[in-house]
């Protein structure tokens, strides 16, 4: 009887351990069809996405923000850096524009120098020639008029048909004709001095025109020409400096244009950004890599399934995709997988934290 109890005991052991087996062998074989339905799910099937909900709080997106402050701290300082530079080079332009016209207007005001001399010196060589021509005859009739009256008062006198009273006047106007001759002489003299200097002043302002911008030395200079040359100089090496100046300032100014631009690029993708868009709100996004990027256009279904690939649900469409790539770790791959973020617009609002979403179908249309 006991050894009937023990074999029938052994029996259903091996019965047990057979079935234990079977199970178990069942179970391994069913989860390495999972593993390589899954896998092979993977290798053919492009309509998937991984989603996440990206927070204020997220360290991406911290990190983004505190990066997108910092370079528009640098930006602000280009921009400052930028209308320095800016207002400097219009005071060169300005200093060029003056220095030009001040150039101009000293060459017109020369020549309007010069021939104001050369007309007063014309003038006064006229008012010479007859001045002479006149103070000729005057110096000859009072001359003439002298040695007359010098002998008919001698013989009035001599005669006693003149006082000395008389006499004595006759000569005071004789003396006052001797001064009037040298007081003409006098005059005659001054004109040719202001001729002379007339004349030296045209030939001073002739030889600085003829000299300004250049090296040799023209003849005819006087000490107040050589000072408005000195002047004229000044201007020239002025407006030198600020057309060096000019040039260089607007390859300054170009340089922190073209930096300025790369850096409104790079705040623009930064800013545009999902993880900046996240810092006035929860947003739930989804990774696409680019394989699957021509499933995820706008409006297409999403499902949800149980396994992962059975048992799907929709839960939602695909909303706008979002400017800037990102990368992402594979969902069951120790890699990374480089693409876009979408954005989701659920209505199971628990499936954003499901580890997959498919794209416009069901895997296995279950």
């Amino acid at each position: 009887m006991n050894q009937q109890v023990a074999n029938r005991l052994n029996s259903v052991a091996v019965s047990a351990y057979k079935f234990m087996g079977s199970v178990l062998l069942a179970l391994i074989l069913l989860g390495l069809m999972s593993f390589l339905a899954v896998q092979g799910f993977f290798l053919s099937n492009s309509s998937w996405a991984t989603p996440t909900i990206l927070s204020p709080t997220d360290p991406n997106v911290l990190s983004l923000n505190a990066q997108a402050a910092q370079q528009e701290s640098e930006r602000d300082g280009l921009m400052a850096r930028r209308r320095e530079a800016a207002d400097k080079l219009l005071e060169a332009e300005r200093t060029v524009a003056t220095e030009r016209s001040f150039q101009q207007r000293f060459v017109v005001a020369l020549k309007g120098e010069k021939r104001a001399r050369d007309r007063l010196a014309k003038r006064l060589s006229a008012l010479r020639q007859e001045y002479l021509r006149t103070g000729t005859e005057i110096a000859e009739s009072n001359r003439a008029y002298s040695g007359l009256a010098r002998t008919r008062t001698n013989a009035l006198y001599g005669a006693k048909l003149m006082e000395r009273e008389d006499v004595l006047t006759t000569n005071h106007h004789l003396a006052q004709m001797a001064q009037s001759n040298l007081s003409l002489a006098q005059e005659t003299v001054d004109l040719d001095m202001r001729l002379d200097t007339l004349r030296r002043e045209s030939e001073g302002l002739t030889a600085a025109e003829n000299g300004l911008g250049r090296d040799d030395v023209s003849e005819g200079l006087t000490t107040d020409t050589l000072l408005l040359e000195r002047e004229y100089t000044q201007s020239v090496l002025a407006l030198a400096r600020a057309e060096a100046q000019r040039k260089s300032l607007e390859a300054d100014v170009r340089a922190l244009d073209e930096r300025i631009r790369r850096f409104d690029h790079l705040l623009q993708v930064v800013h545009d950004s999902p993880y900046l868009k996240a810092l006035e709100q929860n947003l739930t996004v989804a990774f696409v890599p680019y394989e699957n990027l021509p499933n995820a256009r706008a409006g297409t279904p999403l499902y949800t399934c149980a396994l992962k690939i059975v048992w799907c649900r929709e839960v939602g469409v695909v909303g706008p995709v979002l400017e800037g790539e990102v990368t992402q770790q594979h969902p069951i791959r120790q890699y990374h997988l480089r693409g876009v973020m979408v954005e989701l617009q659920l209505r199971d609002a628990p499936s954003a934290r499901e580890p997959l979403l498919h794209l416009g179908r069901p895997p296995l249309m279950l």
